[in-house]
């Protein structure tokens, strides 16, 4: 592994709303800033105090939805601190500013802390499309990459992911105030399943769809419309039967290895809704345009 041209190495830091699969993380140089979500008065920061099972099932018996907040700058400020502290530098991919606050909490702490050596990425989208940016940015990190290429890394990430969901209804994203272009959709929101995806830092939509299992079917013809993909994860809130069903159905769209099956985390669920399904992949870079 050649030094970085600095001499220094680099970490990259994410939001929880990347719904990094643990497995996935493995020995990167990645750490996590979690969001927090609230039931009423209890508190709960995503990925670490409740499990995407458990909130996926709280959330289909809640009578209200739930609130999400994003890091304050402060819980941002702590984890630069730390890691500028032990000798790197840091690339911070985060959800899009169009969805969250949290970029911009990112870059608030980097600005008073030291701007020449933190670098904060707006992925333009959320869960694992800012995951996968942060997944190649670790990457080159652990080769050895410095602060420059790292960083150049995850930008070509965000030219390169595709996202689509289909949810079982819009409620949640409705409720929550994400909705975006979607908004097109609510005249016809009970009765049929929409199909969805982030672009632009938006909710824009793709179609509606009459009944869920034409909605799965849709989603894998959408899969192989946009690949082939080098990597690919499919990701579900409390719906892990068809999420699995889906990325059998994928698996000859991805071309380096097998389909990821995870889970969207409790915030990025809060507004998906329970039973929702979606799949992030990332495309070749010599697809990038």
């Amino acid at each position: 592994m050649n030094p970085p041209a600095t001499g220094r190495p680099v970490r990259v830091v994410t939001d929880s709303t990347a719904d990094l699969p643990p497995g996935m993380i493995g020995t990167l140089p990645i750490t996590v800033v979690p969001l927090v979500v609230r039931f009423g008065d209890e508190s709960f920061r995503d990925g670490i105090d409740m499990s995407a099972a458990e909130f996926a099932a709280r959330l289909r018996r809640s009578a209200e939805l739930p609130k999400t907040s994003q890091p304050p700058v402060a819980a941002f400020g702590d984890v630069f601190r730390d890691i500028l502290d032990s000798g790197s530098d840091i690339v911070c991919v985060t959800i899009t500013g169009g969805l969250s606050g949290t970029s911009n909490a990112a870059r608030l702490a980097a600005e008073g802390l030291d701007p020449d050596r933190i670098r904060v990425i707006d992925s333009g989208s959320a869960s694992m499309a800012t995951g996968w940016c942060a997944v190649v940015a670790a990457e080159r990190a652990s080769a050895g990459a410095g602060l420059a290429e790292v960083a150049s890394a995850a930008e070509d990430a965000v030219l390169r992911y595709r996202l689509f969901a289909a949810l079982e209804t819009l409620e949640y994203l409705h409720k929550g105030g994400r909705i975006g272009r979607a908004s097109q959709m609510l005249g016809t929101m009970l009765s049929i399943k929409p199909i969805l995806r982030i672009a632009g830092g938006e909710v824009q939509p793709v179609e509606r769809v009459r009944t869920w299992k034409k909605a799965i079917h849709r989603m894998a013809a959408l899969c192989e419309a946009n690949g082939p993909f080098e990597r690919l994860i499919v990701l579900h809130v409390g719906n892990e039967p068809d999420a699995t069903r889906l990325a059998a159905m994928v698996g000859p769209v991805v071309t380096g290895g097998l389909v990821h099956v995870g889970t969207m985390g409790p915030v990025i669920g809060t507004y998906a809704g329970p039973g929702a399904i979606g799949f992030v992949g990332l495309l070749p870079a010599e697809s990038s345009s």
